[in-house]
């Protein structure tokens, strides 16, 4: 008799796309980020979701009206993927 609990297992479709290997992953895998990082453990693949790499949408608005001296920083330079993933957050 085995303690350990077998998880669920799911198909996942492997293909190519340009010089890289995609996986079209089904809907109980879905990972609700717009990027995720992985990492490999033997013959296992994990991937999870990118850590945050910006503030959600209204996040400042939540804190209320700024005073007159606040100073706001200078806007980043133009960066088409950073820009790309920020649109989509």
């Amino acid at each position: 008799m085995s303690l350990t609990k077998k998880l669920p297992e799911y198909p996942v479709k492997l293909f190519r796309h340009g010089g890289s290997q995609a996986a079209r992953l089904p809907k109980e895998l879905r990972i609700d980020a717009p990027e995720a990082v992985g990492h490999r453990e033997g013959d296992v693949v994990i991937l999870r979701p990118a850590p945050m790499r910006a503030w959600p949408k209204s996040y400042w608005e939540s804190f209320g009206p700024v005073g007159e001296d606040f100073v706001a920083p200078e806007p980043l330079p133009p960066a088409p993927h950073r820009d790309t993933v920020l649109e989509t957050l």
